[in-house]
């Protein structure tokens, strides 16, 4: 037999408006004695409150969905995992949708989170201008965070991301502190926001040193461990009888490193000590490669919890400051680049 809120109610001796309120954590109107009463009952009987009617009642569904672009990069679940934690602690569930990089299926996913009545959109963009997908959330009314992918010059939206520019700028200025470093930027797509910061990042150290032309190249490919493999393969075939064509490699992310130094490896050519890498996000693949990855950190679990965070507060009416909270990465050094002589004292 189906337990309902008037069984509740009745075996509390308190109306179905009491329960009710007990049940959505409302202190108005209800005694401690007596909801510590319910709580019982509730507990007894095994009593689970229907989401549809409780989302009538107040007329929120306590879930919020969460759009990402690749679910196979492990950088991305530890983005969900940091998102589902702070909103469990809220009470409230997660929709978890993954556009696969199509910006038309991320489109129809922010039209199906909105037919199902989610309370607010955390979007992970798979493309540099989101606007149809803002519009379509702003026309909505409905309140949402835009997560590692900001659209620029937009006062008026939310967002977290980490600063990009400054990663790049820790990893290019430990290449360049070897002498006659010959950088290979291994960046992703040339028009996703973090891969123009990360370029502009290592151009600012390039600059800043003096450096010659020969000293930077740039290629871009597509975050995926492949791109990282072709692309190292390629530039290091085209300089076969040549001699290397650089002395270290930084990746626009680490699986793009793994592919690198995959390629390196497949030619005999030693990491560090011929050719040092680093990477970017720090995935938990990073540790488990021969040698360990170097790379720069991004706080990918934090940046999650505190996007789920700010889009409560904007779900709970309230205007957070400052509107786009951005997030410092570190440098972590490891087994893919040699010991400075400072680190070796």
């Amino acid at each position: 037999m189906k337990i309902t809120i008037a069984d509740i109610a009745e075996k509390a001796g308190v109306s179905k408006a009491t329960v009710s309120r007990v049940l959505n954590n409302r202190p108005e109107g209800v005694g401690a004695e007596t909801r510590l009463r319910i709580q019982k009952i509730v507990g007894d009987t095994g009593f689970q409150p229907s989401g549809l009617a409780r989302g009538l009642a107040t007329g929120k569904s306590r879930t919020v969905g969460l759009i990402i672009p690749n679910i196979t990069n492990p950088y991305f679940p530890m983005l969900v995992r940091g998102v589902e934690d702070a909103l469990n602690q809220s009470g409230y569930s997660l929709l978890l949708c993954n556009s696969s990089g199509d910006i038309v299926r991320e489109k129809n996913y922010v039209r199906v989170l909105m037919e199902k009545g989610v309370d607010g959109v955390i979007l992970d963009s798979a493309e540099p201008d989101c606007d149809c997908q803002v519009e379509l959330l702003e026309e909505k009314g409905l309140p949402f965070v835009l997560l590692d992918r900001l659209a620029e010059g937009r006062s008026r939206r939310f967002g977290v991301v980490v600063d990009n520019r400054q990663g790049a700028r820790l990893a290019a200025g430990h290449l360049y502190s070897r002498p006659g470093c010959s950088l290979f930027f291994l960046n992703g797509p040339a028009d996703l926001s973090q891969s123009v910061l990360r370029r502009a990042g290592v151009e600012d150290v390039w600059r800043e040193k003096g450096l010659p032309d020969a000293a930077l190249r740039v290629l871009n490919g597509d975050y995926s461990i492949d791109s990282g493999f072709r692309l190292t393969g390629e530039l290091l075939d085209q300089a076969a009888s040549g001699g290397l064509p650089f002395s270290a490699i930084f990746a626009g992310n680490d699986l793009m490193a793994v592919g690198a130094i995959r390629a390196l490896k497949e030619r005999g050519i030693a990491v560090p000590a011929q050719v040092e890498v680093i990477g970017f996000d720090d995935i938990e693949l990073a540790h488990l490669v021969e040698p360990p990855l170097s790379t720069v950190s991004q706080p990918a679990l934090e940046m999650g919890a505190r996007s789920a965070e700010l889009l409560l507060r904007l779900i709970d009416g309230k205007i957070p400051r400052p509107r786009t909270l951005v997030m410092m990465p570190k440098l972590v050094l490891r087994g893919t680049t040699r010991a400075s002589s400072e680190e070796k004292a």
